[in-house]
Formats: C-alpha cells, structure tokens, sequence
C-alpha cells in the first residue's frame, strides 16, 4: 500500500472507524457528550486562533479536572463544526484544532490524568489521535505539522508512553484483519465509535511517515522504540532471559517478536543516526544508554565516548561524560570513573549527579575536604537546576515549553 493511501486510511480511521472485512459495519451510537460548562469549543477556539493563546489554555486550566476530561470527547464533536464553518480557512483552522486540543493533553498529564477517561473512554492518547489527523487533512506535511510532532513527542516522553509512541504497523494475520486499537492501553479513538480496524501505528511511526527525512522526527521515533528498554530501578539492569518490559509502570509482554529482535531494532534505529551532523551526538548518548541497560558495556562505552567527542550541546557532552562515569563505576574502576566524572563537570560546572558521584568517590577515599568543596560548588552554582541526568528518562519532556512556543509561532506566524 503507498504511503499516501495508508495515511488517508489512518486518517479516517482515527475519525470514524472502519470495516475489518470489506463489509461495511455500523458504528455504534455514541452516548451523550458529558457537559463542559463554562467551556464553549467554539469561542476556545477563536480566542486560539486569535493568538490569544495563554487565555485560551488558562480557560481550560482553570476549571475542574472532570469538566477537563469531558472536554476529550467534544474535540470530535464540536471542533469539526468550528473548522467547517471557515472552509476558505480550512486548513488553518485544522491546525488550530490540533494545537488547542495538545495545550489541553499537557493541563491533563500535569494533573496527573494522562490515561483518565471518561465512558466511553478517551484518554489523552485518544485526542492526539484525533488531533494528528486532523493535520493529515490539512494535506501536504509542513514546518506546523513537524512542529506539533515534536512537541507531542515531549509529551509522550514525560508520561513515558513508549508504546503509544513507537509502535509499527504489524503484519495482517493469517485469515483476518489486523487490529490495533488507537491510543495506548483501553483508549477509543472516536466519541464512542469501536477501535479502528486496520492497523493503527504508533504516534512517531506515523509522524515519520510524513517526514521521512527530517532529523530530528526520526531521533524521536528511535528514542521511542528504545524508550521501553529504560532502566527506571537505578544501577539496575535487564537480565538476558528477562521476559517482560515495563511500559507506563506495568509489566507488559513483549508481544510476537522476540526479545532481542526489538532491542536490536531500536539499536539499529540509534546507530542509524549516530553520524548525523544534526543529532549524531545525542542518538550516540541514547544509544550508549540502552547498550548500557542491555549489559553491554564496551560497546557502549564506545558509543559514548563517539558523542562525547562529537557533542556540541553542553547539555549531550555532559550526559556522555557522566555516563561513561557511571559505566566504569557500577564496573568497579573507580580510578576510570573519577576522570570521566570531571570532565562532565568541565561541560557543564557544578551539575549536581555528577558531582555528587564524585564527591561520594572523594569521600570515599578519605579526601572530605575536596568532597565538601565539591558538593558546595554544586549547591553555589546549580541550586535550582534541572540536572540533563535526572530529566533523562523523560526523553525531550523539559523542552516541551519551548518547543509549544515553536508551535504557537506556527499557528500565528
């Protein structure tokens, strides 16, 4: 099937559903939409698409959660009618339906609500859904689009949702449709309609579609498929014969393919993208990360010390150096850790999980006087830091702010 035509497909599936084998099925009647009061899509809208920006999100913000959940399921209701009404400004209207309907998620998944549904459910994979394909309707992919994917990846890294992110197409099974339903976990896609019945990919992979030669879409698609194989248990790691992944807190199968061909398939995807002269660096840290987890130490030591070399973000050659500290130090070479360590600390001076490390090593060794100057000159420089370690397993989720004002100047130039 060509790309265009598999697009046009998802597209309509993520609106009304379709048929799983050629015979046309009904689509169940949606029950009543849950009232929003004092929320009016429509005049969200306009203030929107007005540039009016912060009012219209701080609308939503400011009233209950339960009314902002409500809100999911209008979006597939009401927005249509609001885009329709400007057909000579159809495709900018679409934009701003999509941007507005992000703006929502990200309200929900700091209040903790990423996966909370009304019933039917519609969670905030379920509005991305939506609101992705309202941008496919727009036609040609454009700087607004790849902007919008960028920052729905950040949103997907901070709630850690690598199997909504990253999740290919799979083959039609024998002697029936192939079926994924939208969205991660129980997630609808439409106000109340069934799943979608053809095969529904992850969030990048279909972002990659549009974009197959943009740099920085395919980093995001390849953190996605490596995001799952992410220790979250610190100094642990994954056992050969282990037989789970964890996705979103919960254990999860790994599904037909096998263990080590998904590992190998979001290290292909890294390593496919270690020699870019636009994210080389940072696919090389995640790269060395996930060998790391993997228990591969001298490979991924390699690839760290490539993104080391090659880095010319702070941030990327202090996360490099960093964790070719860690990874000589939960090695047992303390005396290969410790150089490692100050070098990440010439990157980027006083970051604290690097000289803490080092300070406990200074302290370690008998030196308390270098440890406590250590650790002082992390709490004098970096006190109110956001250390690139700690935001780590979170993907690009600490760039979500400005890559929404990246959005923004999209939808109003």
């Amino acid at each position: 099937m060509c790309t265009v035509l598999r697009q046009s497909l998802v597209a309509l599936a993520l609106t009304v559903g379709v048929a799983s084998t050629g015979a046309q099925r009904k689509p169940d009647k949606p029950p009543p939409l849950e009232p929003i009061a004092p929320l009016d899509v429509a005049h969200l809208l306009d203030t929107y698409a007005a540039g009016q920006f912060d009012d219209a999100v701080n609308s939503v913000a400011k009233v209950g959660d339960m009314i902002g959940r409500n809100l999911r399921r209008h979006w597939m209701v009401d927005a249509p009618l609001w885009i329709d009404a400007g057909p000579a400004d159809r495709p900018h209207r679409l934009l701003v339906a999509a941007s507005l309907a992000l703006e929502t998620e990200i309200i929900r998944v700091e209040r903790g609500q990423w996966g909370n549904s009304t019933t039917p459910p519609c969670g905030g994979t379920c509005v991305l859904d939506w609101a992705q394909a309202q941008l496919v309707a727009r036609g040609t992919p454009d700087d607004a689009e790849r902007a919008w994917y960028l920052a729905a990846a950040a949103l997907g890294g901070g709630v850690r949702d690598w199997n909504y992110l990253y999740r290919p197409a799979p083959p039609k099974p024998p002697g029936r449709a192939a079926t994924w339903i939208g969205g991660s976990g129980s997630d609808a896609v439409g106000p109340g309609y069934g799943p979608p019945e053809i095969p529904l990919p992850g969030l990048m992979d279909r972002a990659l579609e549009r974009f197959p030669n943009d740099p920085h879409i395919h980093l995001e698609h390849a953190m996605a498929a490596a995001g799952r194989f992410n220790v979250t248990t610190e100094g642990g790691r994954y056992s050969p014969d282990m037989g789970m992944i964890v996705i979103n807190g919960r254990a999860a199968s790994l599904g037909d393919q096998s263990r080590a061909t998904q590992r190998q398939q979001a290290a292909g995807l890294l390593n496919s993208l270690k020699d870019d002269p636009v994210v080389g660096a940072e696919a090389s840290v995640r790269l060395g990360y996930l060998q790391w987890a993997l228990g591969q130490d001298d490979v991924a030591t390699a690839s760290l010390v490539r993104a080391a070399a090659g880095a010319k973000d702070p941030d990327i050659e202090y996360l490099a150096r960093f964790l070719l500290g860690w990874t000589a130090l939960v090695g047992g070479d303390v005396n290969a850790a410790v150089p490692h360590l100050r070098a990440a600390l010439d990157a980027r001076p006083g970051s604290q999980s690097a000289a803490v490390t080092l300070a406990t090593i200074e302290l370690q060794r008998g030196d308390a006087a270098a440890a406590y100057a250590t650790a002082q000159t992390s709490l004098d420089t970096r006190a109110s830091d956001d250390d690139p370690w700690r935001l780590f397993l979170y993907a690009h989720y600490a760039r979500l702010p400005a890559l929404v004002a990246d959005l923004r100047k999209q939808v109003r130039p």
